[in-house]
């Protein structure tokens, strides 16, 4: 009897060991690992190592609890045969295998996944030994291994569904907040916007001739509260150079007169190009301010650094701004700005037009009249005049431009 328990005893606890092993391994995250490794734990690189190559401690794991289930049963029922006859060999056989399936596999398992991350670190340097042990067996599983899997195959890279899923799991479970719940959104989005719907549209820009003075320069600044202007030479379809404060001021202090001299170089993109690939080149040329060219070669618009910004954290209020933007703010030649988040009914008493009740927000009835979110210079022809979209933000309408006389 003492045989028999010694022998199914040590085959349950391998199988035991194996389970949990192969739990830990599946189950801890790839961003535990990193956290292991940027502590300096060494279980993170082995980790890491582990599931970049998860073939090898797999078969480690799955030969030796295979091993430690043949060997358990063989032995102990052959203890059992020959000492208790056929009919207490079924009863073991039975009872083995109820044992091994709650001992050796929903218990191990369910402990493992649970607490995969207390026992990450045990489990990478007792993986590391049974993979070193069990290595003149896993050679030839290797190999056929490699022959059965099709060539060029490999695991696919982390998705941005993923990060996303990942992103959603943290708010729920409070890991991260509201806040940086959408800045991991926005981030995610990148690809899907392009620069056409960010843009400040080409009727929005401000901008300076070429012919222009330094002074001239240096007070559209001031009163446009702008730190760079384009310049342009005859129509905004030509644009020249950038002109920097910081450029105009060391002019003026050097007697220059004229901008040519002063403005830096224009960069360029279309229309269509991924916002998150303008981010990077914006950041390898080092530059803020891109002018947009439409299809034909025209200027669409321009995009700075600050609107690629706000599309990932959200509106940045100047010092002068308030707190909550303006629903309306009239321009000098009458055109109004209207925030797409004034209800309709405001739109409708402040300006004195009639835009029914279909919609509760400006920016909702812009949306539905162009079947879309659209993106700036799109335009909503009423009967009291246009609306054009000024800027879109996360497939939101932000500002809009009312102009009665169009």
């Amino acid at each position: 009897m003492t045989d028999l328990f010694l022998v199914v005893g040590a085959a349950l606890a391998g199988s035991f060991m194996c389970s949990i092993l192969e739990a830990v391994l599946l189950s801890v995250s790839h961003s535990y690992i990193a956290l292991l490794q940027n502590r300096g734990n060494r279980a993170g690189d082995i980790l890491n190592r582990m599931k970049r190559e998860i073939d090898e401690p797999i078969a480690a794991i799955l030969t030796l609890n295979t091993i430690a289930h043949t060997v358990g049963s063989a032995w102990g029922g052959a203890i059992v045969d020959r000492v208790y006859g056929d009919f207490w060999l079924g009863v073991f056989v039975a009872v083995l295998t109820f044992v091994v399936l709650v001992a050796s596999e929903i218990i191990p398992k369910t402990l493992g996944a649970t607490f995969c991350n207390q026992l990450a670190a045990p489990t990478a340097h007792l993986l590391r030994f049974l993979v070193i042990v069990m290595k003149p067996v896993l050679v030839p599983l290797a190999v056929l291994s490699r022959w059965i899997r099709p060539a060029g195959t490999s695991r696919a890279a982390i998705s941005r569904a993923e990060i996303g899923a990942l992103a959603e799991l943290g708010r729920q479970e409070g890991a991260i907040d509201e806040n940086e719940f959408q800045v991991l959104s926005n981030v995610m989005q990148l690809d899907e916007i392009t620069v056409g719907e960010v843009m400040t549209p080409r009727i929005d820009m401000v901008a300076v001739p070429v012919e222009a003075t330094v002074a001239d320069a240096m007070d559209v600044m001031l009163d446009r509260g702008k730190l760079r202007l384009p310049v342009y030479e005859g129509n905004l379809d030509r644009i020249v150079g950038i002109l920097l404060a910081r450029d105009l001021w060391r002019a003026a202090r050097e007697g220059s007169e004229g901008v040519r001299e002063v403005a830096r170089p224009a960069r360029f993109a279309p229309d269509s190009k991924p916002v998150e690939e303008l981010i990077r080149e914006m950041r390898a040329q080092r530059t803020k301010m891109i002018i947009v060219l439409d299809e034909f070669g025209g200027t669409a618009g321009l995009v700075t650094l600050e609107d690629l910004i706000e599309e990932i954290v959200g509106e940045i209020q100047d010092e002068h701004e308030g707190d909550e933007p303006r629903d309306f703010r009239t321009m000098e030649d009458g055109r109004v700005v209207v925030w797409g988040g004034t209800p309709v009914k405001d739109v409708q008493d402040r300006l004195g037009i009639e835009l029914g009740e279909e919609f509760d927000t400006i920016g909702g009835y812009v949306f539905g009249a162009l079947e879309g979110v659209g993106k700036a210079g799109d335009s909503v022809d009423t009967p009291g005049g246009r609306f054009r979209v000024l800027k879109v933000s996360r497939r939101r309408i932000e500002y809009v431009l009312f102009d009665r006389r169009e």
